[in-house]
């Protein structure tokens, strides 16, 4: 251990010390090109691809969906291989393929190809989301709160600049070039991930949570961590007859689908009360750039108070979004609503992995974390589905699927008020 070392010494400093800070960069990364090549990116995609092969825009993005279950599925099987093997390894295998497929992808002049390449991108992309995490948990079990807080700080960092930075690409360096720069980018972190990354502490020479031991006894004694009785060795089987996992999946789940619900359909809104396109999405972007210090603020708050009690208070903060969207009147009200908005974007990545580490603790949390996120994904991708028939039925009036997403909220913060802790 170096002397010269400076250890932290509460759950809220950013006392990190060299290699943490370095995983934690790693993480940003991670959490960067999942939201873009999954999320992100499909804002401008079908766009590019319609505009060089012909292709009806409409039918790709519609293809976005199956492509995103699939996405899912790669999620759980990136999950499950993280419990036995190095999260090192699955880091450089999933980045190399992902990288390489997406150079593939911008040559897919045939339809059949663009599906499959897109399926098999999403796939590999996910399993970045699952790294990203896992780095966290194994080497901030104590203060995950606060690194999950900068580390996914790549998500909104995504949302703010990668489709105005591959549209520049485009033009400047041309369809193919540009799918095969960003691969290839993927491709050279994949390889500099063998030298670069460290599944834990241990391997750099570091403490978890770069805490002395005695600092960390005092905290674990003081009864600050959110830990409940079940602990490491634990198997799927057990995660699935324990209560807290549905509490948690399907409670995170809910407030994971009002947040898709609501920025999905965000620019469409903005459009139906007067605003043009070009202001609508000059009102997301800003939330996206909220959402930067917004993923700090929930790690904060989470380290704070702790993550049930940070998690209900952003269930309220996206009630109190929801009300602004179906009262927007004026100017003012919008601006405040970008706000509630941005920071919400900021914290469902936190607060999930977060919650999973509190309740299984670091040990199971990898065997958890693979059933858990995967149920709150799959609730995820309702939020379409459910804005799509609410708005059938009112007509396009944004007021009941809004309503619907108030009550989901709510149904999801009791949920996660229901989560056990240790006495």
């Amino acid at each position: 251990m170096s002397k010269n070392q400076k250890y932290s010494q509460s759950l809220t400093d950013s006392r990190f010390g060299g290699w943490g800070w370095s995983m934690i960069i790693y993480a940003m990364i991670m959490y960067f090109f999942f939201a873009a090549l999954s999320t992100d990116g499909q804002n401008l995609f079908p766009t590019a691809f319609a505009g060089v092969y012909g292709f009806d825009p409409n039918t790709l993005l519609a293809y976005a969906t199956p492509a995103s279950i699939v996405g899912i599925i790669g999620g759980f099987i990136f999950a499950r291989l993280l419990i036995r093997h190095s999260t090192r390894n699955i880091s450089v295998i999933s980045l190399i393929i992902t990288g390489a497929a997406f150079c593939v992808w911008g040559m897919c002049g045939n339809i059949v190809l663009y599906i499959l390449l897109l399926m098999v991108v999403c796939f590999f992309a996910s399993g970045f989301s699952f790294v990203a995490p896992t780095l966290m948990a194994d080497w901030f079990p104590r203060k995950k709160g606060i690194a999950l807080g900068w580390a996914t700080i790549g998500a909104p960092l995504s949302s703010a600049f990668f489709v105005s930075g591959f549209s520049i690409l485009l033009a400047k360096a041309g369809f193919k070039a540009a799918f095969i720069i960003v691969g290839v980018a993927i491709i050279i972190i994949g390889v500099i991930s063998l030298f670069w990354v460290k599944d834990n502490p241990e391997q750099a020479g570091r403490y978890p949570d770069n805490m002395l031991p005695a600092t960390a006894e005092k905290f674990s004694d003081a009864g600050n961590m959110e830990t409940v009785t079940e602990s490491g060795g634990i198997t799927l089987g057990q995660v699935l007859k324990t209560p807290n996992t549905w509490l948690i999946s399907i409670g995170y789940g809910l407030l994971w689908m009002v947040t898709v619900g609501v920025v999905s359909q965000f620019i469409p809104r903005m459009i139906s009360v007067g605003y043009t396109q070009s202001e609508a999405l000059m009102f997301l972007t800003i939330s996206s750039i909220i959402a930067i210090p917004g993923s700090y603020f929930w790690g904060w708050l989470d380290g704070k108070i702790g993550t049930k009690m940070a998690s209900v208070i952003y269930s309220v903060s996206y009630i109190a979004a929801l009300l602004i969207l179906i009262f927007a009147s004026s100017l003012a009200i919008i601006w405040i609503g970008c706000i509630f908005i941005g920071l919400g974007l900021g914290g469902i990545l936190n607060l999930i992995p977060s919650m999973v580490i509190s309740a299984f603790g670091k040990e199971g949390f990898k065997q958890a974390n693979s059933l858990v996120t995967t149920i709150a994904s799959l609730i995820r991708v309702l939020a379409f589905a459910i804005m799509a028939a609410c708005l059938t039925v009112s007509g396009g009036s944004y007021t009941l699927p809004y309503t619907v997403f108030i009550c989901a909220d709510i149904l999801g913060a009791v949920f996660l008020l229901l989560i056990r802790k240790k006495k």
